[in-house]
């Protein structure tokens, strides 16, 4: 695989992120966590928008929870 064409996607911050090698190999490496990488930017932004939907999904789960014991 190129990797200096490829994109990633990582975590940092506890937030999700598309990188690239480029961007990514300035990165300090205990400073984040590779999730998934892909040979376009689109692939990885199209990952990473259905990563955020399902995390707002589990949030959304966790509200209903607490609305249904109050």
């Amino acid at each position: 695989m190129d990797f200096s064409n490829t994109w990633f996607i990582i975590d940092q911050h506890k937030q999700h992120e598309v990188i690239s090698y480029e961007d990514l190999i300035k990165l300090d490496p205990h400073t984040y966590t590779l999730l998934q990488n892909f040979k376009t930017h689109q692939d990885a932004l199209t990952e990473m928008s259905q990563l955020v939907q399902q995390s707002i999904s589990a949030a959304n789960k966790k509200i209903d929870h607490l609305k249904k014991s109050n």
